[in-house]
C-alpha cells in the first residue's frame, strides 16, 4: 500500500507538518509506503488554462516538480490533504494543487460534468490546523477538499469527513 500526503503548510515544522507526519507514521506502522509532498518547498506552477488535459485526459501539460505527484495520485492507494486554514480558506499552495488536479477530470461524453481519471476506491484523509474555536469557520474549506463541495475536483474520492476540535465534532 502506498500513501501520498500533500502538505499545504509553509512551515516545515509547523502544526500541519506535525499532523501530516503523525498520519504518515500511523500508515507506515501498518506497513504502508509513505510519501510527503510539501507543496511550499517544491517548484510548482499553477494551472495554465491551456486545456490540453481535455485532449489528453488525466495528463497536465505543465511540467514541474508536481507532475510526478499528480501521476502518483492515480497509482497510490490513499491520499492525505493537509493544510492550515488561513483567512478562513485553504492556503495558496493547496489551491494550486486543486487547480492542477483539474487535469484528472475528463468531460463526460454525454451531458454535463466530469469523469475521474483516478481509479475508484481510493482512501483519503483531510487534516487541517487552524486557530478558530468554531469549526463552522473552516467547514467550507474542509468540504471543498473532501469533495463534498460542488466545486471540488477531489470528489473522485469517497468518504465521510469528521472534524475534531477540542470537544466539538463537525461531520461534513
Amino acid at each position: 500500500m502506498h500513501v501520498i500526503a500533500f502538505n499545504g503548510g509553509p512551515r516545515k515544522e509547523g502544526n500541519t507538518s506535525t499532523i501530516v507526519q503523525a498520519v504518515l507514521e500511523g500508515a507506515a506502522s501498518a506497513g504502508a509506503e509513505t510519501t510527503e509532498v510539501n507543496l511550499h518547498h517544491i517548484n510548482m506552477k499553477g494551472c495554465q488554462g491551456c486545456l490540453s488535459c481535455r485532449e489528453k485526459h488525466g495528463v497536465c501539460a505543465q511540467k514541474d516538480d508536481l507532475s510526478p505527484d499528480l501521476e502518483a495520485i492515480k497509482t497510490s492507494d490513499a491520499i492525505v490533504y493537509g493544510g492550515p486554514i488561513c483567512m478562513y480558506r485553504i492556503t495558496g499552495q493547496m489551491k494550486l494543487l486543486v487547480d492542477r488536479m483539474y487535469s484528472l477530470a475528463a468531460p463526460k461524453k454525454e451531458g454535463r460534468g466530469y469523469d475521474s481519471q483516478v481509479p475508484e476506491g481510493k482512501k483519503f484523509a483531510v487534516v487541517v490546523s487552524q486557530g478558530a474555536p468554531d469549526p463552522e469557520q473552516y467547514g467550507r474549506s474542509i468540504r471543498y477538499l473532501s469533495g463534498n463541495d460542488r466545486h471540488a475536483v477531489s470528489g473522485f474520492f469517497t468518504g465521510q469527513t469528521r472534524v475534531h476540535t477540542d470537544n466539538v465534532t463537525l461531520t461534513v
